[in-house]
């Protein structure tokens, strides 16, 4: 199918200046607020065609497709495209589905996602992944495991049937240059990384439509998880660009109909990249977000109640008539915290200063971020960070273990965009031949160095042979191979041999220094000579220490 009857998902608000001008050159278009079930009709068809004999008249005065991608004043009720998609958004932007939130509701809503309809939980995730402090802090580190990560296109190491050297490099080339052009490769990884919380990562190719790089992708634009439903928890995604509720199982192809489906016509599967979870971190998340509102609310009536002493001030037994109010006004301000004085014989009594300081609700808010935080991590850690000790072991590990988290994301990152990248991109511009290369973040999982050469040591020590190119590569350093050391001889000497400033030393000449020896005539203190490398070759079982000749 052409790539410009492709439908580009969009929800932006249309904005003036740049933007709208790329939209009348047609490189992006709005989605627009189109009646329920017609996200999916692509600009400048005839919805009737798609969903039905109703014009275009009988939606309220809704703007055409046609007119919405010119970009100005439109018919019908005269909306500008600014207040059509403004209008689309208004009920989410005043929905919060945290008033009233039960763990019976979410239970339900839980039960619903299975079935397909995602609009609720994703949108109370969302206020979660912003109100929800460990969540919050899990994503951002996530994030920034993630987006340190290098990547690049690399040929495959077996080459597979057919494929030459050439054509890997000719496909090689041309796939970085595909991601180069990429505006927002950082972002998307980031949204690709978020589907291990969410559950999913939707994200369409939208394409360069002018100019020489007409065709190529120039951004993966992420779609919103709220605005999706499933046919079924295996079956295909269909774009719910209202976030209609109760959309799932058994109703999206009635209600959102076929060209909202993903591999439709009008929605081609290879226009996406779609990451999947199985076991995502929401429910786990959600529950306790739930189980943290409801520990945090009663720890601040705790707090309130007994977080100051209560008193109570005990009236004198002969209090002079008429002052009863002065001293109510005095005793009012003294079991508030104020200082003061009271009448003789007045007492105060404290009756909760015996009671318990301590609350079971932040051990109860704490174990909910300790549940979040074993799972989101596979087991790692049960908190974001460690206090950083003496020599900063505690805080190296952690950062080791995020390490390895980000690696494994990384791992499952590379695959995704492995398929729904790479192949449709190398099939389309080489139709006959096999794919030789692909893309791949940099999972490096950082060695520990110590740990790699005390190994690398050990090997060599018990007669194995190692590669220095893999060693340096591993390391992170340039290494070289030294001479082969003798057996007995300080390794520092052979270091020093490396060193051509010092090589000179080391091959003094066997009879230069015979010579000396024989010159000496009034000592019989040992002679050392820590270069003499010459006697101990020829000579393996000679001493180290050479005594004068006798005379």
């Amino acid at each position: 199918m052409p790539k410009s009857n492709i439908q580009s998902i969009s929800r932006r608000n249309p904005k003036p200046g740049p933007d709208r001008d790329r939209r009348a050159v047609g490189e992006r278009a709005p989605a627009g607020p189109f009646p329920a079930g017609m996200a999916g009709v692509p600009l400048g068809l005839d919805p009737d065609a798609a969903r039905g004999s109703r014009p275009w008249g009988a939606w309220g005065g809704a703007a055409s497709p046609d007119a919405l991608q010119g970009g100005g004043t439109v018919t019908g009720q005269g909306n500008t495209p600014e207040e059509l998609v403004r209008r689309s958004n208004f009920w989410r932007d005043n929905y919060n589905p945290m008033r009233g939130l039960t763990i019976a509701w979410l239970m339900a809503r839980l039960e619903q996602a299975e079935r397909g309809s995602l609009p609720e939980v994703q949108l109370l995730l969302r206020k979660a992944e912003k109100r929800f402090p460990v969540l919050k802090g899990f994503a951002e580190k996530l994030l920034a495991g993630v987006s340190a990560l290098d990547g690049k296109v690399r040929v495959k190491e077996q080459l597979p049937a057919g494929a030459t050297p050439a054509m890997a490099e000719r496909q090689r080339r041309f796939l970085q240059d595909r991601y180069d052009l990429l505006r927002n490769f950082k972002t998307s990884l980031g949204q690709l990384a978020l589907a291990e919380i969410r559950g999913l990562a939707v994200l369409q190719k939208h394409r360069y439509r002018q100019g020489r790089h007409a065709g190529a992708v120039e951004e993966l634009y992420w779609l919103e998880p709220w605005c999706w439903a499933r046919d079924g928890y295996y079956g295909d995604f269909y774009y719910n660009e209202n976030s209609q509720l109760g959309v799932g199982l058994g109703s999206c192809q009635s209600i959102l109909g076929e060209a909202c489906r993903i591999g439709g016509e009008q929605l081609p599967r290879d226009e996406f990249v779609i990451h999947e979870v199985a076991s995502p971190l929401y429910e786990i998340a959600l529950i306790a977000f739930v189980n943290w509102l409801m520990a945090r609310r009663n720890y601040a009536v705790f707090t309130e109640l007994f977080g100051l002493p209560g008193v109570i001030v005990i009236m004198p037994p002969e209090l002079a008539p008429g002052k009863e109010d002065k001293f109510l006004a005095v005793a009012d301000e003294v079991a508030r915290g104020a200082s003061g004085t009271l009448p003789a014989g007045a007492d105060a009594k404290f009756p909760s200063k015996g009671i318990p300081g301590e609350s079971p609700f932040g051990d109860f808010c704490d174990a909910q971020e300790r549940d979040v935080v074993l799972a989101g991590t596979g087991g790692h850690l049960t908190m974001l960070s460690a206090p950083t000790g003496l020599g900063k072991g505690a805080s190296e590990e952690h950062d080791a273990a995020w390490q390895k988290i980000a690696v494994t994301k990384a791992v499952q990152i590379n695959e995704v965009l492995q398929r729904d990248f790479d192949r449709p991109e190398l099939a389309a511009e080489f139709p006959d031949e096999p794919v030789c290369v692909e893309f791949a973040l940099d999972v490096k999982d950082g060695e520990d160095v110590g740990v790699l050469l005390d190994n690398v040591v050990k090997a060599e020590g018990v007669g194995l042979l190692t590669d220095a190119a893999e060693i340096s590569e591993r390391a992170g350093m340039k290494l070289i191979r030294l001479p082969s050391p003798v057996p007995g001889w300080p390794v520092s000497e052979l270091a020093r041999s490396a060193n051509p400033a010092t090589r000179a030393d080391l091959t003094l000449d066997k009879r230069e220094l015979s010579a000396a020896v024989n010159n000496c005539s009034r000592t019989d203190a040992p002679i050392h000579h820590p270069n003499d490398l010459s006697n101990r070759l020829d000579n393996p079982g000679a001493h180290e220490v050479l005594r004068p000749a006798a005379k």
